[in-house]
């Protein structure tokens, strides 16, 4: 019996995959190719996506494990998925190897926890890591992720990412994207009036509000220039707000270089508002006081009460003040006083038996009487005469 022919065997060509799928989110992945015939196998792959590179993209064995990568910066702005195929060819024979690229399933993990994968979730992202989200903000990964998104206005994104300050360009993107409002400032006040005490620099503070966290840059100016009034500082930006997004704003008021009994000056935060909207103007006033002023703690008074003549010093140096009463009945502790910046004199009210039977004889429900004030200021004697009623009430 005669043998048949000898035939070589040949090799065949065997994936363990039948497609590839790309989530833009992961960009790694591999497979193995096998030889289940004979002889040895050898072959090359051609992608025909330039954003997928495979490695080795030739090879000579019978079971070769190979990589594929995805670029994301290579993938264009295909909207959706993208379809595209990989040729291998070997000495075993051909394999068109499909492979499906998912733009709409990106995400981007964060070393912190969240996983980003729509424009909001970088919102609240930015909100909790504002730091990392700077970061990320120019990055490529966020880049590809608003090209997954098939985001609007990406042109506007590419000019904002070209800026230097990166909460201004974040800010202004989230407006852009509708995720929130334009940060807007309020002061706690309006208006602050000021009434000079005893003589030396007065300092005073108002508090701003923004309306959330977001980037403000506000500048503080005098609409009148006064040299009178000096601010702690021309400008607001976020690092001046607190966890709860406000800001303390000082100024300085010196009577010294104020001629008049009283000025006014307005303080603007922020650029100009229109016309009639004063939420980011301040008006403040001051107003010259006297060098001192004198009145009773109450105007009428019981029998048997106790008062005080109570008196303001606003010279800032003690002066002399004697107290005088015609009726014995109203009684000082003592006449003569030197007073500081606030002082009060008592006196008591001490009508004699004959006093009060007088007036139950003649009826009167109340007398009336005065006392005088005596002030020695800045080498002058000034007088005042306070008028006071007693009765039964």
């Amino acid at each position: 019996m005669t043998p048949p022919p000898y035939q070589h065997p040949h090799p065949t060509l065997e994936l363990d995959i039948n497609t590839i799928s790309i989530e833009t989110g992961h960009h790694t992945g591999s497979f193995v190719i096998k030889n289940t015939g004979g002889g040895t196998l050898t072959g090359h792959i051609l992608s025909r996506n330039h954003a997928i590179t495979f490695t080795p993209n030739t090879w000579t064995g019978n079971s070769q494990a190979i990589t594929y990568n995805f670029n994301p910066e290579k993938a264009g702005t295909s909207p959706g998925f993208t379809k595209t195929k990989a040729y291998i060819t070997s000495t075993g024979g051909e394999v068109i190897l499909p492979i499906t690229i998912s733009a709409t399933t990106m995400t981007i993990p964060t070393p912190e926890g969240p996983t980003i994968a729509c424009i909001s979730d970088f919102y609240n992202y930015a909100q909790e890591y504002p730091n990392a989200a700077r970061r990320l903000f120019t990055s490529s990964e966020f880049y590809m992720l608003l090209l997954s998104t098939n985001y609007t206005y990406m042109e506007v994104y590419e000019n904002l990412h070209k800026d230097v300050n990166r909460e201004r360009a974040m800010d202004n993107f989230f407006i852009l994207s509708g995720l929130k409002a334009k940060t807007t400032i309020e002061l706690s006040t309006n208006q602050i009036n000021i009434t000079q005490g005893p003589p030396g620099k007065i300092h005073e503070s108002f508090s701003i509000q923004k309306s959330d966290s977001g980037y403000i840059d506000a500048p503080i100016t005098t609409l009148l220039g006064s040299n009178w009034l000096t601010l702690s500082t021309d400008r607001l930006s976020s690092p001046d707000f607190d966890s709860s997004n406000r800001a303390m704003v000082e100024f300085t008021v010196d009577p010294l270089k104020i001629p008049q009994n009283f000025v006014r000056e307005h303080i603007q935060v922020g650029t100009a508002q229109p016309a009639g909207d004063t939420a980011g103007l301040l008006e403040v006033t001051f107003r010259r006081a006297p060098n001192f002023t004198i009145n009773l703690n109450q105007k009428g008074f019981r029998y048997e009460d106790k008062g005080s003549v109570v008196i303001k010093n606003n010279t800032g140096a003690n002066m002399r003040v004697d107290v005088f009463s015609r009726d014995r009945y109203v009684r000082f502790y003592a006449q003569a006083h030197m007073v500081g910046p606030v002082h009060s004199i008592p006196f008591e009210i001490r009508p004699s038996a004959f006093a009060g039977a007088q007036r139950l004889f003649r009826r009167l429900p109340y007398v009336s009487t005065y006392i005088d004030v005596r002030v020695h200021s800045m080498g002058q004697v000034f007088h005042k005469r306070l008028h006071l009623n007693i009765g039964e009430w």
